[in-house]
C-alpha cells in the first residue's frame, strides 16, 4: 500500500533553549515533519518528502517508519541538515537563528556597532538562499512509486522557485489534490504577479497564515483577499490565525466559516499551522467537504501544540482524534456530515 497523502517541504534539527533554562539539542522539526504528523493522526497512508543531511539521526526516520509514515521520499545528501537555534521567551515569543555553517560564517555579531555593508548583506542573503535550496526536495527526485500512489500533495512553505517546480510537475496530474502554503511573498496586493498566478492556477487549496496573507496584501480584508485569491484558481482558501483558529472560504458556495480552535493545553505553538494543513488534506479527501476538512486540520493542530517537539503526536491514534473532532463540532455548531 503506497502513500496516499504526501507532505513536501523541509526537515530540520532544532537546538532549543526554553524559557526556564532547559536545553534540548538536535530536536526533529521542519514543516514537512509537522504536516506529515498532522496527517498521520488521521491516516496510515501518509508519506513525507524532504532532504536530510549526513547529520540527520537515523532513529528519527525509524520513528516515522514505525508510525506508518512512508519515508521512501526522503532524499539523502552529503550536506548539513537545516539547523537552527530556537529560543523561547517567557512571553511565548520564539526566535530563530540559523546554525548552518555557510550562514553562520556570514552572520553579523550582535555586539558589532558597524552595520553590514550592502555587499555583506547580499552575501548573507545569498548564503541563506543556497542553504534552503539545497535542503528543498525537487519533484524529479520523487520516486515513481510515490507519484503513482498519491491522491493529495501538500506543499509546505519553501523557496518560491522550489514551490513553482512542484506546481509545474503537477500540471498534468489534475487527479491529485494540491494544497499550498507559502513563505512571506511581498506583492503589495498585486495578485496578478506571474509567479503567484502560476501557483494559484494549480492549487486546489491555498492556506497561508495571517503573516503570509499580510505579505501578499498589506492591511488585507479577509473577504476581499479570499475572493481575489479564489478567482485565480483555488476552490478553497484558508487563512490560519494561530490561537484564533482559521477562516475558511469555499468558492463553490461563496461562503465563509470562522473555525474556533479546540481548547487544548498549549505547550508549544510550533508546527500548528503545518499540522493543520496535513490534517486538512486527509479530511478533504475523506469527506469532500472543506468545512469538515478544516475541523480535521484543527484537531491535528490541537494535538501538536500540547507538547514540545515534532514527534510527540505520533502517539495519537484515530480514536482519540475522532473524540476530539466530535467535541470540536459541538464547539463550532457544525453537524457531522
Amino acid at each position: 500500500m503506497g502513500a496516499k497523502h504526501l507532505c513536501v517541504g523541509s526537515l530540520a534539527l532544532n537546538d532549543t533553549v526554553y524559557a526556564n533554562g532547559r536545553t534540548s539539542m538536535a530536536d526533529p522539526g521542519g514543516n514537512a515533519l509537522y504536516a506529515a504528523v498532522g496527517a498521520n493522526i488521521w491516516s496510515n497512508q501518509v508519506g513525507i518528502t524532504a532532504v536530510v543531511g549526513y547529520d540527520w539521526p537515523p532513529e528519527y526516520t525509524a520513528r516515522l517508519d514505525q508510525s506508518a509514515i512512508d519515508t521512501s521520499g526522503l532524499i539523502q545528501k552529503d550536506e548539513e541538515t537545516l539547523r537552527a537555534w530556537t529560543i523561547y521567551e517567557l512571553s511565548g515569543y520564539r526566535r530563530y537563528f540559523s546554525r548552518n555553517t555557510e550562514v553562520v560564517l556570514l552572520t553579523p555579531s550582535p555586539f558589532s556597532s558597524t552595520p553590514l555593508t550592502a555587499e555583506e548583506g547580499a552575501a548573507y542573503s545569498a548564503a541563506a538562499r543556497r542553504v534552503h535550496l539545497r535542503n528543498s526536495p525537487l519533484p524529479q527526485e520523487l520516486a515513481a512509486s510515490l507519484w503513482n500512489s498519491v491522491a493529495s500533495i501538500h506543499l509546505s512553505p519553501m523557496r518560491l522557485e522550489t514551490t513553482l517546480a512542484w506546481i509545474e510537475a503537477l500540471q498534468d496530474r489534475p487527479d491529485i489534490f494540491v494544497s499550498v502554503d507559502i513563505l512571506p511573498y511581498f506583492l503589495n496586493g498585486n495578485f496578478d504577479d506571474p509567479d503567484l498566478l502560476h501557483l494559484l492556477r494549480r492549487a486546489d487549496a491555498f492556506m497561508p497564515s495571517e503573516a503570509e496573507a499580510e505579505s501578499l496584501m498589506p492591511a488585507y480584508e479577509v473577504d476581499i483577499f479570499c475572493r481575489q485569491i479564489a478567482q485565480r484558481g483555488p476552490k478553497i482558501v484558508v487563512i490560519k490565525q494561530g490561537d484564533h483558529g482559521a477562516v475558511l472560504y469555499d468558492r463553490q458556495h461563496d461562503t465563509f466559516h470562522q473555525i474556533t480552535p479546540y481548547p487544548a493545553q498549549v505547550d508549544d505553538l510550533t508546527g500548528a499551522g503545518d499540522s493543520f494543513c496535513g490534517g486538512f488534506a486527509v479530511g478533504y479527501l475523506e469527506t469532500g467537504d472543506p468545512l469538515q476538512a478544516a475541523l480535521y486540520g484543527t484537531v491535528s493542530a490541537s494535538f501538536i501544540i500540547e507538547s514540545f517537539g515534532g514527534l510527540y503526536a505520533l502517539q495519537i491514534n484515530r480514536t482519540q482524534a475522532e473524540e476530539r473532532l466530535a467535541k470540536l463540532r459541538q464547539i463550532n455548531k457544525i453537524p457531522e456530515k
